[in-house]
């Protein structure tokens, strides 16, 4: 993960135009315009006037192309996304949001600042980058429009089907992955912080799939058991061939498992997880020897506050007590 951008040359056009895209309002699953409670307005500003002078609410210096009343897309975006709007999940550190809810963090975690700064703990927005962790991309630059489409789409958290052009793969709320609690209708903070904290999704299939349409050398069919490149994804811990402790995995106590990660007591809570074969939220979430590991298992997408985007210190300097935790859960201690 870290550094890495997801959008380049010719698509980045492609990719900005999400911004005033024309889905439908039913299509909104996140930014409601069907029940007019995210209206345009929040967005976009038709003339860039107000009686003569400069519209409220809007950054000074515009008007903007496609009439947005932010310079960027990441300056529109984190707009809400800062924490300054309580009811909006915030996305950029410092995040005293999930506090007290149970979590660590949120699903997707948070940016280190709001762009132009390169970052060790996750991705960097408006950065260019001449090169993508296993990717063959060169030359790209990530915005918040890179991995989302802000006026919805069937996908989880409105993620763009192809976010590198093609086909690409959709990754289906209530098909793909399950939660337990929607947003709020009308927005809450309480609401939005039961429905964007990591424990409130269950995993099946699809997601690292989608990680790899950037991330290309990490697909199964590059990186093998055989050739493998960087750990394997959505292949059973009870599977052929692979160094696990299944059993200790399931059990859930002992090296690797605890309540908080840097409580200095080793282990951190148990690590996301697929089960492939599951049809809601409750299925996705059991635990058994079979479940498979995914991208979300060790990182954050956004980031957070370790080392590439990493759920626990693994990558950190000093010596951290749990440094070795996420390993432990799934492999015999000395294996990790």
């Amino acid at each position: 993960m870290g550094r890495a951008a997801i959008f380049s040359g010719s698509i980045v056009g492609a990719a900005l135009f999400s911004v005033v895209g024309v889905m439908p309002a039913s299509a909104a699953y996140y930014h409601d315009l069907e029940k007019n409670r995210q209206p345009c307005a929040d967005c976009h500003t038709l003339h860039y006037s107000e009686a003569g002078g400069q519209p409220t609410k809007v950054e000074p210096g515009g008007p903007f192309a496609r009439l947005l009343i932010r310079a960027t897309t990441n300056k529109l975006c984190l707009f809400c996304h800062d924490g300054s709007d309580p009811k909006a999940p915030d996305v950029l550190e410092p995040v005293a949001m999930y506090a007290g809810s149970g979590d660590e963090h949120s699903g997707a975690g948070s940016f280190a600042n709001s762009g132009g700064t390169a970052g060790l703990n996750g991705h960097d927005l408006g950065l260019n980058a001449t090169a993508v962790p296993f990717s063959s991309l060169t030359n790209v630059t990530l915005t918040c429009a890179s991995c989302h489409d802000p006026h919805g789409t069937a996908n989880y958290r409105n993620v763009l089907t192809a976010p590198t052009g093609g086909p690409g793969i959709g990754v289906v709320m209530g098909t793909d992955l399950f939660r337990e609690v929607p947003p709020g209708d009308p927005p809450s903070t309480t609401a939005s912080i039961a429905a964007y904290k990591e424990s409130n999704e269950g995993y099946k299939a699809k997601t690292s799939a989608w990680c790899a349409e950037c991330h290309d050398r990490l697909k199964p069919a590059v990186n093998t058991l055989s050739n493998r490149v960087h750990h394997l994804t959505d292949v059973p811990l009870n599977g052929a061939g692979y160094p696990a402790d299944p059993a200790h995995w399931q059990g859930g106590t002992g090296p690797g498992y605890g309540t908080a990660t840097g409580d200095a007591v080793e282990g951190v809570p148990r690590l996301r997880f697929q089960v492939s074969g599951a049809v809601d939220f409750a299925t996705s979430k059991a635990v058994a020897r079979s479940n498979e590991v995914i991208c979300g298992t060790c990182h954050l997408a956004h980031g957070g506050k370790y080392r590439k985007g990493l759920v626990w210190p693994y990558l950190e300097q000093g010596s951290f007590v749990d440094a070795n935790s996420g390993c432990r859960q799934c492999h015999k201690k000395g294996q990790e």
